[in-house]
């Protein structure tokens, strides 16, 4: 389907599908094997889904999505278009190998991202063409389409209504049968249950030494695991169970001790479906690391965090999977990594079907409340934005009293009363949501942004750290956090070196783009600190002059945050100063 055909379906509907689409691929191997590539993608797409009028230009692709310095020639580096071409052929290469309907495409000599349909949408077929003859040219131009003769077109459309009607009564005499039974409803069904993962004593020699170290290691392996909410342990017979429940997940371990008395580690994730190995992780520790084996601690967070290894192998394999339960939370945690308007929707609905059919769920009810406080916030001023927040607190009292003792419910708490402005009672709870899982980079991010804003600067910044050492992909929130603050101090090449770190999606985020702005402006690079700033404003739809603390609070949420950021944008040279 070509451009102008693409541009009479619904602009709303074209864009969801731009937006499913792209969370597909960049979860594929394909992609995820081609970061540069992905990045593109992203940077186009989001380009697209931003309003852009037209296709963005080389120099914008060169120097926003590919790394290229601000003095790059489009006119003299073709870097772009070759880049862009091979988009092309990875993206010919995904839809080769997997079943359409819809597939994003890059047309030959632009650089615009369009859809194309097998066969064109409802919307597509106006008064001029009742009988969808547009779906003669999309099906025309899908790869292998096939169009109909012309004289059965018409008669081909008549039959095709003819089976929607037949569906529809097929699905009225279901819904009927299904709610024959007040109690019953159409579709129902229990919420999945999160995986089950068995962890195998660690291999190990006949020496006691050997013996106590791999006790110590299996011992820290299970203390770290069991405290994560996506990730349960296979005990020897779950309750109520004559027979233990197969786990979907293995931990195999090994220990082998060297002559020098260091001692290699090796952990292999398998997934048991198939007995393949999906993760594996060697390290070799001195005497002074064991028997705490503190050292796998980023190990454990990897292996059952929110967006680890078992969250992202399940939404790998099912990527469009919303059912209650574990798919729907690890849907939640996606979207965390990569906001779209549409993910949040999706997840929004699944998060409440999941407390229909268990309302005592603590980890649910304080996932749905983090996405009504993210509805909140760029709507604070208005009727929506007060609902919002205040479904969003009563969610996280609901999460603390069904589960008083869980990470969740505490942090839920936490959460709630800082965004209420009660620092006492929200780092009181944070504090004692982490120590209930010291293992978690989320908690101790976050928990350090609190303290940070709450005054407590010092305890803030090791928390910062903390969660940087528990996640090396380096989260986007904690890890610029940490940067503006190094920044703040004077110290910007540290600054530089954290924000280099960082993947997408994290670095196409706005906290990123303001503070890479700031460190650019200090660095003497005004005037790619202010194109940076001028991103900023086209992501937040703002135009140029606005003061920094309207934009920036179209996507923070604490005040004292905002004008010590507005501050540094001011007195870094990012933005003008005001009037005296």
């Amino acid at each position: 389907m070509d451009q102008a055909n693409a541009n009479e379906t619904d602009p709303g509907e074209t864009d969801r599908i731009i937006a499913e689409e792209l969370e597909r691929l960049l979860d594929s191997p394909m992609f995820t094997r081609s970061p540069v590539l992905s990045r593109l993608l992203q940077f186009l797409v989001e380009h697209r889904l931003r309003g852009g009028r037209s296709a963005p230009k080389a120099y914008a692709i060169a120097t926003e999505a590919l790394g290229r310095s601000e003095d790059f020639d489009p006119a003299v580096d073709s870097y772009p278009r070759v880049m862009v071409g091979r988009l092309r052929t990875l993206l010919d290469r995904y839809y080769s190998e997997t079943p359409w309907v819809h597939r994003l495409r890059v047309p030959q000599g632009s650089y615009e991202v369009v859809v194309q349909y097998r066969s064109a949408p409802p919307a597509a077929r106006s008064a001029d063409d009742p009988e969808g003859t547009h779906d003669v040219k999309a099906a025309a131009e899908a790869p292998g389409g096939i169009a109909p003769p012309a004289g059965r077109r018409a008669g081909a459309g008549r039959f095709g209504r003819w089976i929607v009607a037949l569906l529809l009564v097929a699905l009225a005499l279901l819904a009927l049968w299904a709610l024959r039974d007040d109690t019953r409803r159409l579709f129902a069904s229990d919420p999945v249950p999160v995986p089950l993962l068995e962890i195998r004593p660690p291999e190990s020699g006949n020496l006691p030494e050997s013996r106590a170290l791999a006790r110590a290691l299996d011992g820290r392996l299970r203390d770290g695991l069991r405290r994560f909410d996506l990730v349960n342990l296979l005990s020897a017979t779950p309750p109520g169970s004559s027979a233990p429940r197969q786990s979907d997940y293995r931990l195999d371990t090994s220990l082998v001790r060297t002559t020098a008395g260091q001692v290699d580690v090796t952990l292999v994730l398998n997934r048991v479906a198939d007995q393949r190995a999906i993760w594996s992780q060697q390290l070799r520790l001195d005497q002074l690391d064991t028997p705490e084996f503190s050292a796998i601690e980023p190990m454990v967070a990897q292996i059952g965090g929110d967006f680890g290894v078992i969250v992202r192998d399940q939404i790998r394999r099912q990527p469009d999977n919303y059912s209650p339960g574990y798919p729907c939370l690890a849907q939640f945690n996606r979207m965390r990594q990569m906001r779209n308007v549409v993910a949040a929707k999706q997840v929004d609905s699944c998060l409440r079907a999941t407390i229909e059919a268990d309302p005592h769920n603590p980890v649910a009810l304080a996932a749905l409340s983090l996405v009504r406080f993210g509805d909140w916030q760029p709507q604070r001023a208005t009727p929506a934005g007060r609902e919002a927040f205040a479904e969003a607190q009563a969610l996280a009292v609901r999460a603390y009293q069904e589960g008083p003792n869980s990470t969740a419910g505490l942090f839920a708490m936490a959460r709630s009363n800082f965004y209420s402005g009660n620092c006492g009672a929200g780092i009181a709870m944070g504090d004692t949501a982490r120590t209930s899982n010291p293992f978690d980079p989320d908690i101790a991010g976050f928990l350090g942004l609190f303290k940070l804003a709450c005054g407590q600067a010092e305890e803030g910044e090791a928390l910062l750290h903390r969660s940087l050492a528990l996640d090396s992909s380096y989260p986007g929130v904690p890890a610029v956090t940490l940067a503006f603050i190094l920044s703040q101090r004077g110290e910007q090449a540290e600054a530089q070196a954290i924000l280099d770190k960082m993947p997408s999606p994290s670095n196409l985020e706005p906290q990123y783009m303001m503070v890479r702005a700031i460190v650019l402006a200090r660095q003497g690079e005004a005037d790619a600190a202010r194109a940076m700033w001028r991103r900023l404003l086209d992501y937040t739809h703002q135009p140029v002059g606005t003061p920094p603390e309207q934009v920036l609070g179209r996507f923070m949420i604490t005040p004292a945050v905002i004008v010590r950021a507005s501050a540094a944008l001011r007195e870094s040279g990012v933005v003008a100063m005001p009037p005296s």
